[in-house]
């Protein structure tokens, strides 16, 4: 068995984290097991690891870091065609997509080595892959220029210090968009997330029954402009309460969607996905391989 361990030392907190790699890499490399090693430096490392390393022959690409770690990663095996099982091992500030695999910092690694894997739903945004959440609108940036230092002390509640900046400038956007039915809606939009996930920065996802991994669709939610601070309280309280109100919410499944707007920011997995007008989102059914918890 032969490992590439893609590890981001700067997500996360810092406290004993040269002595837990330490850690890893002896599991890993125990009973003759093989390990290459590679420290990413900036954005975009991981993803060109994984590029740089394509033609070697291991079995398995262990992520240890946080869930733009793992987004690169993906992006980097999918562009190299290469469908090999990767193993998370979650040290970022937030880790929502380990939450779905049922993987915890301390149970990481006994999963790796005993845990079921399970081919994934993978979308894509205008030709860049993301793992659980596309996000636009307001507080879409809050993820992308909260300082790293700030994430790695504070967890969930930096990016909610940063969103209630925010809630000064309550601006929408002009939204078309339709699903592969092919009927176009147009909405002020506050707030839109495409997912592929039970919850997102501790907002449960609705309808999580119906909810899969696996399923070949992903999830929409778009909640429209409020025109005053009473609609925008009755829209908190339906998201707390996980209830639709199709008053303020677009919501539904769909396979492939299209948008059109003015030039608006994009967020892919907490990470800058690039201001774009015209949007095309895909999903590639059971596109990469992840190991997770047994059920």
């Amino acid at each position: 068995m032969h490992s590439l361990l893609i590890y981001n030392p700067v997500s996360g907190r810092k406290d004993g984290k040269k002595e837990r790699l330490g850690r890893i890499i002896e599991n890993l490399t125990a009973s003759g097991k093989e390990v290459t090693v590679c420290q990413t430096i900036g954005r975009g490392d991981a993803k060109n690891c994984v590029l740089r390393h394509s033609a070697e022959d291991y079995d398995r690409v262990i992520c240890c870091g946080g869930d733009g770690t793992l987004h690169e990663v993906i992006n980097g095996l999918l562009e190299c065609d290469r469908k090999i099982p990767i193993g998370y091992i979650p040290m970022g500030s937030t880790n929502d997509y380990a939450k779905n695999l049922g993987i915890t910092a301390k149970t990481a690694l006994e999963c790796i080595e005993n845990g079921v894997i399970s081919n994934i739903d993978i979308g894509c945004l205008n030709g860049e892959y993301f793992n659980y959440v596309a996000a636009f609108g307001m507080l879409t940036g809050v993820s992308i220029h909260t300082p790293q230092e700030m994430k790695n002390t504070f967890g969930y509640f930096a990016y909610m210090l940063e969103g209630i900046k925010q809630l000064t400038d309550v601006s929408s956007k002009k939204v078309r968009f339709c699903t592969e039915n092919g009927e176009w809606q147009e909405s002020d939009i506050l707030i839109g997330m495409v997912t592929n996930t039970f919850s997102v920065a501790g907002i449960k996802n609705f309808n999580r029954s119906r909810i899969q991994l696996d399923d070949g669709v992903m999830e929409y939610l778009f909640i429209k402009r409020p025109k005053n601070w009473l609609e925008l309280q009755t829209i908190i309280t339906s998201l707390l309460n996980e209830k639709i109100d199709e008053r303020y919410m677009h919501y539904g499944q769909f396979h492939t969607m299209q948008m059109e707007t003015e030039p608006m920011e994009w967020t892919l997995d907490g990470e800058n996905g690039g201001i774009h007008e015209y949007v095309k989102l895909e999903i590639h059914p059971g596109a990469v391989s992840l190991i997770h918890k047994k059920e």
